[in-house]
């Protein structure tokens, strides 16, 4: 399949036509843009982006909670990699309540069904931190330094479409593996929207994208090509402040055939946004 990118922003991912509408369920449709690709598939984090969009507008409009909620979970089984084409988002109410609430969203594509999710809704938080530990990002400045070379200047950019909507700038200290090197299952680096003004459901939503961000952290062990993802489970606690997101992807244990991939996302202020993770497969021997 050959991708044809043209120039888009975040918005795409949180625009939806309405479908349908019963007493407790609706359907959206969407349209996963060919930048949100890596390879020809799309991106794991982009369709969690959209699917808190379609929990969040759904239930709206089904339970009419009386306080602004925002998502705060999302966890989601990847049955079929979806390609950049139109889906369909069936929501499901759950279970309404005070404090959270919950829904089952289906990413449907050509009648086939590609990612099932619960999504869980809620207050998300807000002032100062009560403990705040250190993070993988923690010596890294707010902002990357102004001569760091961009993710889609590298060879990696290649393949990751995404650098027409977002700007990512790896730490190349802990990227050994642009350098034919190998070295600890760890990335990190920086990322914010391409656009100049984001709107506010934009900068809620962007983490859920942040959260699956990184390229494979095995890459820094040798291992290069397609990671599938089987379950994502992502946890957004607050919006981000205005400018950088600093990221950090690691892992603990490698197997023969899988790998659980942790990611942490950290806005200006020092506060952690949001945090995933991630069961994947190890890429296929070339």
């Amino acid at each position: 399949m050959t991708i044809e990118l043209s120039p888009t922003t975040l918005d795409s991912l949180i625009t939806l036509d309405g479908l349908t509408r019963g007493s407790g369920d609706a359907a959206y449709r969407g349209n996963l843009d060919p930048t949100f690709t890596i390879g020809p598939k799309v991106h794991g984090g982009s369709i969690q982006m959209m699917i808190a969009a379609a929990a969040r507008r759904a239930l709206s409009e089904l339970a009419d909670p009386a306080d602004e909620v925002a998502v705060i979970a999302i966890a989601s089984d990847f049955l079929a990699a979806p390609d950049p084409a139109p889906v369909e988002l069936h929501a499901s109410l759950i279970k309404t309540g005070r404090t959270v609430s919950l829904m089952r969203v289906d990413v449907r594509q050509n009648d086939r069904l590609m990612v099932t999710s619960t999504v869980t809704l809620g207050r998300p938080d807000h002032g100062d931190a009560r403990f705040r530990g250190p993070t993988p990002v923690s010596d890294l400045d707010v902002a990357p330094p102004a001569d760091a070379p961009g993710l889609y200047s590298t060879s990696v950019g290649e393949v990751v479409h995404l650098g027409a909507a977002i700007e990512v700038v790896l730490d190349m200290d802990h990227f050994p593996a642009l350098r034919g090197e190998t070295g600890e299952p760890l990335v990190r680096g920086w990322t914010r929207p391409k656009a100049a003004d984001v709107p506010a459901t934009v900068q809620a939503g962007f983490p859920v994208l942040v959260c699956d961000l990184s390229p494979p952290v095995v890459m820094n062990l040798g291992m290069f090509g397609w990671a599938p993802t089987v379950q994502l489970t992502t946890y957004v606690s607050r919006v981000p402040a205005a400018g950088w997101l600093r990221f950090a992807a690691s892992a603990q244990e490698v197997g023969q055939g899988m790998f659980a991939e942790d990611h942490v996302v950290v806005d200006a202020t020092g506060a952690t946004v949001a945090q995933s993770r991630q069961l994947a497969l190890i890429p296929a021997a070339r």
